[in-house]
């Protein structure tokens, strides 16, 4: 499985046309806006780069993470593929 690091909407569109359904994906930096266009169990948000964007607090079912806990991720899953079209 790959992991997914998802940077802004765009990245978002392009990596939703290729991933595997059980891919995890990651969204940091403005591709915590879209945080709202998906459900998935598999999909976390930087808690930090939501808190700053004043979303952390709107997405309570989000999965937010810390950057050790990015660091672990990024451990188990290869390849990892960065999104920011």
């Amino acid at each position: 499985m790959s992991l997914h690091l998802v940077f802004n909407s765009a990245g978002y569109k392009a990596c939703q046309l290729r991933r595997l359904n059980d891919d995890p994906i990651i969204l940091l930096g403005d591709g915590v806006y879209c945080a709202s266009s998906t459900r998935e169990d598999n999909t976390y948000l930087l808690e930090i780069d939501a808190r700053v964007r004043g979303i952390a607090s709107l997405n309570k079912e989000a999965n937010l993470i810390d950057y050790p806990a990015m660091v672990a991720l990024t451990e188990l899953y290869s390849p990892v593929v960065s999104w920011a079209e």
